[in-house]
């Protein structure tokens, strides 16, 4: 596995979250549940982002993740519920 690589996750929100989200850019994210990646874009848009498409409530995300591997090994950010 390379040092850095990039992984992407499609996903659907609902308006009030995505919102919220908008104001966090730049900001550090933690998510409360398993994230299934993709090293291809197209599986994580077509997949989970599109469909959220035919909802008028929901809006469609393509996350993209830029993982340094010698700041994963290194990181003291720790998540607790």
């Amino acid at each position: 596995m390379p040092a850095k690589f990039q992984v992407f996750r499609g996903q659907g929100l609902s308006m009030e979250v995505f919102e919220k989200m908008k104001k966090t850019k730049g900001g550090l994210m933690s998510f409360n549940n398993f994230l299934s990646t993709s090293r291809n874009p197209e599986i994580s848009f077509k997949n989970f982002a599109q469909p959220a498409a035919f909802n008028t409530n929901a809006v469609g995300i393509l996350f993209i993740m830029n993982i340094d591997t010698a700041i994963c090994t290194k990181s003291s950010t720790t998540f607790a519920e």
